[in-house]
């Protein structure tokens, strides 16, 4: 995928939930678009426990070229 199209999909308004899934059976969601960062060959994840929060504990690094579908997350608390 391009870097592009990952931006587009981080720059919603209004910003929803995203799975996004890679070439090796992994997938990540991203809650908050404020903890990624695209370059053009990669996109770093950071990770919190803290929803809101800008400070990582770790971080996931994922070559743009394995990404193979990016989805909204639907909450299943809101529909409940």
């Amino acid at each position: 995928m391009l870097p592009t199209a990952v931006d587009h999909e981080l720059s919603r308004e209004p910003f929803v939930p995203l799975r996004i899934d890679v070439s090796d059976g992994h997938s990540y969601v991203v809650r908050n678009p404020n903890l990624c960062l695209i370059t053009r060959g990669a996109l770093y994840i950071a990770r919190t426990d803290r929803p809101q929060s800008r400070l990582a504990d770790d971080m996931d690094v994922i070559d743009v070229r394995h990404i193979t579908r990016i989805e909204q997350v639907v909450d299943e608390r809101a529909s409940a």
